[in-house]
């Protein structure tokens, strides 16, 4: 998610200091073996703070890179999110490359969205899905046996990290991972939500782990032109279809739209972006459905919310001819997205596939303000106002006259 800007600090441990050098000589490098040379020493300083658990230092040279080397930032970023996803591990005398990955599962529904314990029928479809459309063969993996919400997924760098260690060494080991279902709170609900499988592969070093690695077969060149894109393409669809088959009699009464699984942070980054339009498209379904109100029946109103910052914009609906917000869903910026980006057409695009053609532009700034008794974010209503989105109880009906 989008990173918050705290206020900025003079004073620096020497580990700081070292780690945000390491970062902007990396940015300012100009060529592969330079690149190399940072890398490295930049590799084992930050394995040094994971392995101690100092989230703190590499959370103070992101916030003093943030501030004096926007390049160095990103580059920093890249290089802590490597150090934990992916290593080396060494396995009854043989060395293996590892990665951590995620597959995200976009789903709605009017009911509950389960998360928690993966029986074990499902685990072993969903690793036969995964051995046949993703991952090359004889490649070594681990699932973890949980489905993840969002809000339970491991907090902090140092808790992935330890996550990701669990996950590499049960993939050596040709095992599946099994999660302690007490260690997590109970997830909240929404109408729409992002689901998580976790998993690790391991390789022996320098093998190819996905199936759009190949240089044949699905992962073929022709006429010097490399058909990666397209691969990858293809291995989505069919990994939708089979993968959602088997996801099936868990997610019973959801809508699924599953993503391709990816390196831990990067699809993690892709569900954040893709979960915004998802949702608004799973409301405009919701609402039509439950409420029997037609798109052309519909108001949306779109307006930025900030804290020091612009932090998320937040889209209200309305019946056409009333001022009730019956509902309303948060889009949140995510990676470099900032007042610059262009979010509105974003998110007026997407309303527009939709078909919701009447959309409500606000330019105030409004602060980021939540409901005092359950917590939940306040939406504008066409007349400017921040009110609690106030969902017909059911049985009452909207009454929406038609022009």
């Amino acid at each position: 998610m989008k990173k918050s800007h705290l206020p900025h600090r003079t004073k620096f441990p020497r580990a700081v200091q070292e780690l945000t050098r390491l970062a902007a000589g990396l940015a300012a490098s100009g060529s592969h073996i330079e690149d190399t040379f940072w890398e490295n020493q930049l590799e084992v300083k930050i394995n040094t703070q994971l392995r101690t658990g100092n989230d703190q230092n590499l959370e103070a040279a992101l916030e003093l890179l943030y501030d004096t080397d926007q390049a160095g930032y990103g580059e920093f970023i890249y290089a802590i999110e490597a150090a934990i996803e992916c290593g080396t591990l060494i396995h009854e005398d043989r060395t293996y490359d590892v990665l951590m990955f995620a597959a995200p599962v976009l789903t709605w529904s009017r009911f509950s969205i389960p998360s928690g314990p993966i029986p074990i029928a499902i685990l072993n479809n969903l690793r036969e899905q995964f051995q046949t459309h993703v991952l090359l063969k004889n490649v070594q993996f681990s699932l973890a046996d949980y489905l993840f919400s969002p809000d339970q997924l491991p907090r902090g760098y140092r808790l992935t990290y330890e996550l990701a260690g669990k996950l590499w060494a049960a993939a050596a080991g040709g095992q599946d991972l099994h999660m302690n279902p007490r260690q997590f709170a109970e997830t909240g609900r929404f109408l729409s939500d992002t689901r998580y499988l976790l998993g690790a592969i391991a390789v022996p070093q320098g093998e190819p782990m996905f199936r759009w690695q190949e240089t044949n077969g699905t992962g073929r060149v022709n006429n010097g032109i490399s058909s990666v894109k397209s691969s990858k393409q293809e291995i989505s669809l069919s990994w939708k279809t089979q993968c959602g088959e088997a996801l099936r009699s868990l997610f019973q009464g959801c809508a699924l739209e599953l993503l391709l699984p990816d390196g831990f942070f990067s699809a993690w980054r892709m569900a954040d972006r893709l979960a915004r339009p998802y949702s608004m498209h799973a409301t405009v379904d919701f609402l039509q459905s439950t409420l029997n109100i037609p798109t052309s029946g519909l108001r949306a109103v779109v307006a930025p919310f900030h804290d020091q910052l612009l932090e998320e914009y937040r889209v209200s609906f309305t019946p056409l001819d009333r001022n009730d917000v019956l509902y309303g869903i948060v889009w949140a910026l995510v990676g470099e997205e900032d007042e610059n980006s262009d979010t509105v057409t974003q998110i007026e695009t997407t309303l527009q596939e939709c078909n919701i053609a009447n959309i409500t532009l606000l330019d105030n700034h409004f602060p980021l303000e939540y409901c005092e008794e359950c917590g939940a974010p306040l939406f504008p209503n066409p007349e400017g106002e921040i009110v609690h989105a106030e969902f017909p109880e059911e049985g009452e009906k909207i009454l929406v006259h038609l022009h």
